[in-house]
C-alpha cells in the first residue's frame, strides 16, 4: 500500500475564542514522523498535543484562579481536538500520512 503525506491545518479553538482565527495564538504539532496506524504512534499524538495545548494555555500567570483558568484551556483545547485527531488517525489507517497539524487556543 502507497502511503502518501498531506498536511493538515487542525484548528483547535476554546470556547469563547475570537472569531478571527489571527488573533489566537497557535502551536505547530509535527506529525510527519509518526506511524498513526499504530497504538505507540497514536500515543506520541496525544502527547504532543497534550504538550502544546499546555504550551498555548500557560500564560505564566500564578495563583489559584489562574490554575483553574490553565486547566479549563487545556481540557477545552484537548477536547476540540480530539475528533479531529481522530480524523488523522483514521486517515493514516487508510493510508494518507498527515505532516502537520495546527493547535489553536485563545489567550
Amino acid at each position: 500500500m502507497m502511503t502518501r503525506t498531506l498536511i493538515l491545518a487542525l484548528s483547535l479553538t476554546v470556547a469563547g475564542a475570537p472569531a478571527l482565527a489571527a488573533e489566537q495564538p497557535t502551536a505547530e504539532v509535527r506529525i510527519a514522523d509518526l506511524d498513526l496506524s499504530t497504538g505507540r504512534g497514536q500515543q506520541r499524538l496525544e502527547t504532543r498535543v497534550k504538550s502544546a495545548a499546555r504550551s498555548l494555555c500557560n500564560n505564566g500567570a500564578r495563583g489559584v484562579a489562574e490554575m483553574t483558568r490553565q486547566s479549563q484551556c487545556i481540557a477545552d483545547v484537548l477536547a476540540s481536538a480530539k475528533p479531529q485527531a481522530d480524523r488523522a488517525i483514521a486517515r493514516a489507517e487508510g493510508g494518507t500520512q498527515l505532516a502537520l497539524l495546527m493547535v489553536r487556543a485563545a489567550r
